[in-house]
C-alpha cells in the first residue's frame, strides 16, 4: 500500500476512540434484585429480547468508535501512490507544479514579434485553464530565470494563477537555475501537498541550465506521495542556431576623473559554429535610443566560430556625473544579448586630506610635502584645472579640531602621525567605516603601542618595533620593495618588468607589521597562511574565495608588497584591509626621506603613490553594474527621503522613503524589493531629508548573463544522465495551436474518502440510536 501521512502527529487523536468505550462501560448499571410476583412475566419477555439489545448496543458503540477513528485518520491526511488498490477511492483533484524556464535564451524569436517565451506562456495558460478550481485543483508556478522564482502562492487556484500571468511577468533575462527550482519543490511545495504531484517542466534544454544531476532531487520529491514528471521541449527540431552576443563591457580604469581619456573594451562572442564575416558594433554614450549620438560605429568585424573579438573605444570624459555607455550589435534571433550597458561615474577630482605628523611644522617640508608633490603638483598653465587629486595639508592640531568635517574629504592620509586623541580616533574610525578610505604611513614619530591602541579598529596589522638604521651607517642592511607574482591588482602597473626595477630603491628603516593574532610575521619568511583575526578578537573574517560582503564587513589583511633584504628574508611592507564600508592601506615606512629613499626617486614615488590612492578611492563597478534580477546595494552621502527608479524604457517607479542603515553621515541602501528585472540603463533619483542637499542621480545598469547566449542543448542521452534515477516523459515541441492535455488521475489523497465514510457512520449512528430509543 505504501501508505503515507501528511500530518502523522494527528494519529494520536485515534486514542480518543477509547472515550465511547469508557462511556459505554460507565453507563452499565448494576441493579438490586428484588423478586416479586408481577415481574415473572416481564422477565420472560426481556429474556427473549436480551440478545438483540446487546447486539444493537455493540453496533452503536462500534459506529461511535468509527466516527472518532475516521476523524483522526482524516486529519492525519493519508495518501497512497497511484499503483495502490486504494487509489480507486482517492480524490479526483490534482496538484500541479509548472516549472517554466524564463531564462534569457527563451527570448529567442520564433516569429516576427513573437518570442519563444510568449508561445510557452500561452501554452501554460491553456494548461492551467484545463484545471478545475471547483474540484479543488491547485497549481504552483515556478519561474527560474525571470523575476521571482515563485511568482504566485504555493497551491494557488487556477483562477489566481491565471491572474498572475495576465498581470504580466518580468521579461526573461536571468539564468534558469533548475537545481534551485527542484529544491523549492522538495522543501516548500512538498510541505504543503503531501499527496501526488504532477510536475511539468517547460524548457529549451539549454546545457547551462541543466548542468547537475537532478534525478535524485526529483526522486526525493516523489518518494512520499508519488507523482509524475514531464519535460516539455519547447524548441524541438528548431533548436540549432548561431548567435553573437556582447560578453562584457569594461573601462580600463575604475577611477574616472573629468578630463581623462579612457579606453572602453567590449568583448564580442560568437556562440555559433560558423564564422562571422561582417559583424557590426555601435557605441552610444548616455542613451540607447536612436536619437542619441553615435560615438563610434565599427563594421566588417570578423569573429571565429566559438571565438571572441575585442572592440575598443577611446573617449575623453569632459562631463562629470553619472553616465551610461552602450554597445549594440546588429540584431539577430536572440535580442537578449545583442546589447550591453556600462554605468559609471565621472568625478571632478578626489579631495585628499594630508595629515602631517608634526604639530605646527612647515606644511611644505616633511612627509606631507612629498605626498602633495606626488598627488597634486599644481602644474601652472593648466587653464582647465583638470586635477586628479586635490590636496589640503593640516598638522596634527588642526586634524584634532576637524571632527566630523572629515566627512567632506574623499580620502585621508596619516603621514608619520605620532599621537591621535581618543575622541579623534573614534571619529576617524566612524568616518572610515562609513566609506572614506585611509592611507597610513609610519615613521620615526609613530609610537607603535599608541598606534595599536588608538587605531586598533582600523589598522590592517599591528605596528611592531622599528627595524633597520635610518642613518644607513650601521651594520643593518637595507630592504627593497618586492611584489608577488602576479602582483596584487592595486599595484598591477609594476607587473611590467621594466617598471618593477623601479622598486629597487633602498628603504633604510621600517616597522615590523604583525597579524592581530598571537602569531607574528618574521623577517626571514612569509607570514603564515592562517587567517588573521579581527582586532576586536571576534570571529575570523571569511576567506578570500568567499563572495564580498556588500554591507561592508571587515576582512583579513592582504599583503600588497613585501620588504626583502639581501638574504631573501621578507616582511610585509604594504598591507590593506576592509573596515566597514571603507578600506585602509598601511605602509610600514615613512613618506619622507627620513627612513626611505623612495620619496627622492620621482620615477618610483609618483606611480606608487598614485596607484595606491587610485586603488583606495576607486568605485567598485560591480556596485552599479549587476546581473539582471539583482537588487542594488549603494552608499550615499546624507539620509535619503525618497527614491525613484527609472527603467530602460523611461518608466519610473516611485520607491518612496527607503529603509536605510545609517553609517555616520552616510546611508547604506539595500533595495531588496526592487531588483533590476530588465537589461539596460537604469537611473536612481534620490531626494534627501536635508533640503539644502540637491537631488542626486546615480547611474545603474543591468547586464544579461553572457552564458545564456550559448544555445547548445542537451540531447536525449545527456538528458537521461541528468535525470538518472527518476522516470520522466519527454513532451513534444510547443506549437502555437497546441491544446492542453485532459486532466486525469487524482492526487492520491484519502482525505475525502475518509470524510464520506465518517459522514455515513455518523448518519447510521444517529439512525440506530433513534431506532433503539423508539423501540425501547
Amino acid at each position: 500500500m505504501n501508505l503515507g501521512w501528511g500530518s502523522p502527529f494527528m494519529l494520536w487523536g485515534a486514542l480518543a476512540v477509547s472515550v465511547p468505550v469508557l462511556i459505554h462501560l460507565l453507563n452499565r448499571r448494576r441493579y438490586v434484585v428484588r423478586p416479586f410476583a408481577a415481574m415473572t412475566f416481564l422477565q420472560q419477555a426481556f429474556a427473549r429480547r436480551r440478545k438483540r439489545l446487546r447486539m444493537e448496543n455493540l453496533l452503536l458503540l462500534l459506529l461511535r468508535c468509527l466516527v472518532v477513528l475516521l476523524a483522526a485518520l482524516a486529519m492525519a491526511l493519508p495518501f497512497v501512490p497511484p499503483d495502490s488498490f486504494l487509489s480507486l477511492v482517492t480524490a479526483g483533484r490534482r496538484d500541479v507544479v509548472l516549472v517554466v524556464d524564463r531564462s534569457g535564451s527563451m527570448g529567442r524569436l520564433v516569429a516576427p514579434g513573437t518570442t519563444l517565451d510568449d508561445r510557452v506562456l500561452e501554452r501554460v495558460r491553456a494548461q492551467i485553464a484545463g484545471l478545475a478550481g471547483e474540484r479543488g485543483d491547485t497549481v504552483t508556478l515556478i519561474t527560474p530565470g525571470g523575476g521571482d522564482l515563485l511568482p504566485a502562492p504555493i497551491g494557488a487556484s487556477p483562477e489566481a494563477a491565471l491572474g498572475i500571468l495576465d498581470a504580466g511577468l518580468p521579461p526573461p533575462g536571468g539564468v534558469a537555475d533548475m537545481v534551485a527550482a527542484v529544491r523549492l519543490v522538495e522543501d516548500r511545495v512538498r510541505a504543503v501537498h503531501r499527496g501526488r504531484l504532477d510536475i511539468e517542466v517547460f524548457t529549451d534544454l539549454q546545457e547551462s541550465s541543466w548542468g547537475e544531476n537532478l534525478g535524485p532531487l526529483f526522486a526525493a520529491v516523489f518518494e512520499d506521495g508519488g507523482g509524475s514528471l514531464r519535460i516539455v521541449d519547447v524548441v524541438g527540431e528548431a533548436g540549432a542556431m548561431g548567435n553573437v552576443g556582447v560578453e562584457s563591457l569594461e573601462a580600463e580604469e575604475p577611477l574616472l576623473i573629468r578630463g581623462d581619456v579612457v579606453t572602453f573594451t567590449a568583448v564580442l562572442r560568437n556562440h555559433g559554429e560558423v564564422a562571422v564575416r561582417d559583424g557590426e558594433a555601435t557605441f552610444r554614450l548616455d542613451g540607447p535610443g536612436p536619437d542619441e549620438p553615435v560615438v563610434r560605429k565599427l563594421t566588417g568585424l570578423e569573429i571565429p566560430p566559438r571565438g571572441t573579438e575585442d572592440v575598443t573605444l577611446r573617449l575623453r570624459l569632459d562631463d562629470a556625473g553619472p553616465h551610461h555607455l552602450e554597445v549594440r550589435l546588429r540584431g539577430d534571433a536572440l535580442p537578449f544579448d545583442d546589447a550591453r550597458t556600462l554605468a559609471f561615474e565621472v568625478r571632478d577630482g578626489i579631495d585628499v586630506l594630508l595629515v602631517d605628523g608634526r604639530a605646527g611644522g612647515d606644511p611644505l617640508d616633511g612627509a606631507a610635502a612629498y605626498l602633495q608633490l606626488a598627488l597634486d603638483p599644481g602644474v601652472e598653465g593648466d587653464d582647465l584645472q583638470l586635477r586628479r587629486f586635490r590636496t589640503s595639508v593640516v598638522d596634527v592640531r588642526a586634524f584634532e579640531e576637524a571632527g566630523r568635517d572629515l566627512y567632506k574629504h574623499d580620502a585621508i592620509v596619516l603621514a608619520d602621525v605620532d599621537v591621535v586623541g581618543a575622541r579623534t580616533a573614534e571619529v576617524l574610525e566612524e568616518v572610515v567605516r562609513s566609506g572614506t578610505p585611509l592611507l597610513v604611513f609610519t615613521g620615526d614619530r609613530v609610537d607603535p603601542a599608541m598606534a595599536n591602541e588608538r587605531l586598533a579598529g582600523l589598522l590592517p596589522m599591528r605596528v611592531g618595533p622599528p627595524l633597520g638604521d635610518p642613518s644607513g651607517a650601521g651594520d643593518q642592511d637595507y630592504v627593497t620593495l618586492v611584489l608577488d607574482d602576479p602582483p596584487a591588482p592595486e599595484l598591477a602597473l609594476f607587473a611590467d618588468p621594466r617598471l618593477a626595477v623601479l622598486l629597487q630603491v633602498p628603504v633604510l628603516a621600517w616597522n615590523r607589521l604583525e597579524p592581530w593574532t598571537t602569531e607574528t610575521v618574521t623577517t626571514d619568511e612569509a607570514p603564515a597562511e592562517t587567517p588573521d583575526a579581527p582586532p576586536d578578537g571576534g570571529d575570523a573574517a571569511p576567506d578570500d574565495d568567499a563572495p564580498a560582503d556588500p554591507t561592508g564587513g571587515d576582512t583579513d589583511a592582504e599583503v600588497l608588497a613585501w620588504f626583502v633584504d639581501a638574504l631573501g628574508g621578507r616582511t610585509p611592507a604594504i598591507v590593506q584591509a576592509t573596515r566597514g564600508l571603507g578600506r585602509v592601506v598601511l605602509v610600514a615606512t615613512s613618506a619622507d626621506d627620513s627612513w626611505s629613499l623612495l620619496p627622492r626617486h620621482p620615477a618610483t614615488w609618483l606611480p606608487l603613490v598614485h596607484e595606491l590612492m587610485s586603488a583606495l578611492t576607486r568605485l567598485d563597478p560591480a556596485l552599479v553594474n549587476m546581473p539582471v534580477g539583482q537588487s542594488p546595494t549603494l552608499v550615499v552621502d546624507g539620509q535619503p527621503e525618497s527614491l525613484r527608479l527609472v527603467g530602460p524604457g523611461g518608466g519610473m517607479e516611485d520607491i518612496g522613503r527607503p529603509e536605510v542603515e545609517l553609517r555616520g553621515r552616510r546611508s547604506l541602501l539595500t533595495l531588496d524589493a526592487t531588483p533590476l528585472r530588465e537589461a539596460g540603463a537604469w537611473g536612481l533619483e534620490i531626494d534627501f531629508t536635508d533640503p539644502t542637499r540637491p537631488r542626486r542621480t546615480l547611474a545603474l545598469a543591468a547586464a544579461p548573463e553572457a552564458a545564456e547566449g550559448d544555445l547548445r542543448r542537451l540531447d536525449g542521452a545527456s538528458l537521461d544522465r541528468v535525470l538518472d534515477g527518476v522516470d520522466y516523459a519527454l513532451g513534444e515541441q510547443v506549437e502555437e495551436a497546441d491544446a492542453p492535455e485532459e486532466a486525469s488521475g487524482g492526487d492520491g489523497s484519502l482525505f475525502r474518502a475518509l470524510l464520506w465514510s465518517l459522514l455515513v457512520c455518523a448518519v447510521l449512528e444517529t439512525a440506530l440510536a433513534r431506532s433503539m430509543g423508539g423501540t425501547r
